[in-house]
Parts: C-alpha cells; sequence; structure tokens
C-alpha cells in the first residue's frame, strides 16, 4: 500500500469512529492522498446542487462549484444526473459542444482534470464528490479506486444523523450559497415572481457579466441591484 492509500485509509478509519460527520475529513488531506490539488462535496437539492464540503484555500475548486451552478451544467452535474462518473482526464480535450457554457469560461481557469463521483446508496442519490487538479492526466487505477472508497465512505457519513454537521459542534455544516438562497426569495418577494424565476435571473446576470453569483447576491440582498425585466 501507497504512502499516500495508507494515510487516506487512516484518514476514513478514524471518520467512521467519529461523530463529526464530513467535518471529521479533511478536505486537504484527502486531496493530497489521491495526488489531487482539491476535493468538494456537493449536496442534490432542489435548486441543483449545494457545496457542503471543501477547505477554505481551495479557491479554483470552489470557484470551478461556482460556475457549474451558475450555468447549470458540467462534470460534477452531470454526475448527479446520471448517477455515473464523470471523468475528464483533459478539459481542454473536451468538445466544447459537451458543456458549451462551461468549457469557454474554464479556458483561463486552474484547472484541467475533473473527476465527479456520485454519492448514492442504490438508486438514492444523495450529491457528488468531485476532485481536481491544475495538470491534465487520469487517476491512476489505485487512485481512483481511493477516490471510489472516499466516496463510499463520504455516503455513509452523509447517512448517518450527524453527516452534515459541522466539526466540533451539532449546527449543520453552513451553506455555502446562503446568500444566493437569501438573495432569490428576496427577488421573488420584490418582483412578484417565482423563486424558479428570481433564481434565473440571477443565474443569467452574472452568466452575463462575468461575475460570480455570490457576489450577485450579496449586491441583490443591499438593493445595489434589482433585476427587473431589464437588468440594471
Amino acid at each position: 500500500m501507497s504512502t499516500t492509500a495508507s494515510d487516506l485509509a487512516a484518514l476514513l478509519a478514524a471518520a467512521s469512529q467519529s461523530a463529526q460527520g464530513l467535518g471529521a475529513l479533511p478536505p486537504a488531506r484527502c486531496a493530497a492522498a489521491l495526488a489531487l490539488d482539491g476535493l468538494t462535496i456537493s449536496l442534490i437539492n432542489h435548486s441543483g446542487l449545494e457545496l457542503v464540503w471543501s477547505d477554505p484555500a481551495d479557491t479554483p475548486g470552489i470557484a470551478l462549484d461556482d460556475l457549474q451552478y451558475t450555468l447549470g451544467e458540467g462534470p460534477t452535474l452531470d454526475a448527479a444526473h446520471t448517477g455515473r462518473p464523470t471523468i475528464v482526464p483533459d478539459l481542454h480535450a473536451m468538445p466544447e459542444t459537451r458543456w458549451p457554457a462551461l468549457l469557454p469560461a474554464l479556458h483561463d481557469h486552474p484547472v484541467r482534470a475533473v473527476f465527479a463521483l456520485p454519492l448514492h446508496l442504490g438508486v438514492i442519490r444523495l450529491g457528488v464528490l468531485t476532485g481536481r487538479r491544475g495538470t491534465p492526466g487520469p487517476l491512476h487505477r489505485a487512485q481512483m479506486t481511493d477516490a471510489l472508497a472516499l466516496a463510499e465512505a463520504a455516503t455513509v457519513i452523509l447517512l448517518t444523523p450527524d453527516g452534515v454537521h459541522d466539526i466540533g459542534s451539532n449546527d449543520p455544516l453552513p451553506l455555502h450559497r446562503a446568500l444566493i438562497h437569501q438573495a432569490t426569495g428576496a427577488l421573488s418577494y420584490r418582483l412578484g415572481v417565482s423563486l424558479t424565476d428570481a433564481l434565473a435571473r440571477l443565474r443569467a446576470y452574472a452568466y452575463t457579466n462575468d461575475r460570480p453569483i455570490l457576489d450577485v447576491a450579496h449586491d441583490v440582498i443591499h438593493h445595489r441591484l434589482h433585476l427587473g425585466s431589464v437588468f440594471k
């Protein structure tokens, strides 16, 4: 067993005996054990996917997740929808027709390889474990085996009562997109539109103005953007 595999096995063993949910698994150490630059876990919800597990320092990984959420396409979403792994050893080698909005947006992004593994129990789909790397290339067989083991362990943790609790507390893990949910509700009320339409306006404005959707949500909450029938 390699050193990285041993490290991951130790992390999974410790997490299985802990009552700290996903907080017992440090994302950066798990990523390093798989020779990846970053790992995230997103759970399936009514608006798509909610990022619940990541290293705060993993700016490229969080940005990748936010872009997929904004554009409604990408490897993480494909894995969530199909229930099958979406393996992309080189984003630059993908035909643009696969993800016509996402791939151009990632052209200058420091992510070249993405590995999205669904978290599911039978037909029940919970979310997706997504790994990324700044250099192209596949996962070796042993690395893929370890990544699948991590996905299985994360699924088991998520199905426990403490699965989504923050480390060291009884509080749920903070929602990465809580501000977006607040802005969606506020926009729905102000404009008299459905929550679905309000979220679509947030996404459309973020995409057409090349802005992070969290920044757009912040401006909506603070009345700096109104997003009426014509974006202003």
